[in-house]
Order: structure tokens, then sequence, then C-alpha cells
């Protein structure tokens, strides 16, 4: 008998600002992106992939893979909006990873 383990992704807030973040924020922006991927029911991994493929620009994407983009940036601003509310710049290098 074989036992699978299944690692699951685990959503991470990086960026070279996100050591100012406080805790409690970086907790609701995970949330957030993942209320996101929850929402449209897609694996955060296919949705990192698809985004790291687009931005490296040398293959066409298929429909599936533009569209898993699409929601990889909508988690992404929910993280960072739900992490930098009230903050006033809006230079800020923060954004979800996938580790």
């Amino acid at each position: 008998m074989h036992a699978t383990i299944e690692k699951q992704a685990t959503i991470r807030i990086e960026g070279q600002d996100a050591w100012i973040a406080p805790e409690h924020s970086i907790a609701e922006g995970m949330n957030a992106a993942s209320a996101v991927f929850a929402r449209h029911n897609v694996d955060p991994q296919d949705c990192e992939k698809a985004n790291k493929k687009l931005l490296r620009g040398k293959e066409l994407l298929t429909e599936r893979e533009a569209l898993l983009s699409l929601i990889w940036e909508e988690a992404d601003y929910a993280a960072f909006h739900a992490i930098t509310v009230g903050w006033l710049s809006r230079d800020i290098d923060i954004q979800i990873a996938i580790r």
C-alpha cells in the first residue's frame, strides 16, 4: 500500500515592503487572496503558473491560462488592498506568492 501526500499551496505575502505590515494585516491579505481563489474555484498554484507564463511573454497562453492569470491578478490586488488600506503611500512593493 502506498500513501500519497498532496502538498497544498501556501499563499505568502512577499515584497520589499512586506515587513512594514503588521501580522493582522498580513492575515487579512492572505484571507482576501484565498477568498478570490475560492470564489473562482481554482487552485492558486495553477493561477501562479499561468501568471508566470504570461510574465515570461515567450509562449502563447491558452484561454484557461489567460483566465487563471486574471484571477491571480485579482487575488494579488485583493491581498494588497487588504494589507495596505489606510496607508498614505501607493508605491508599495507587496504581492502574493506561492511557497
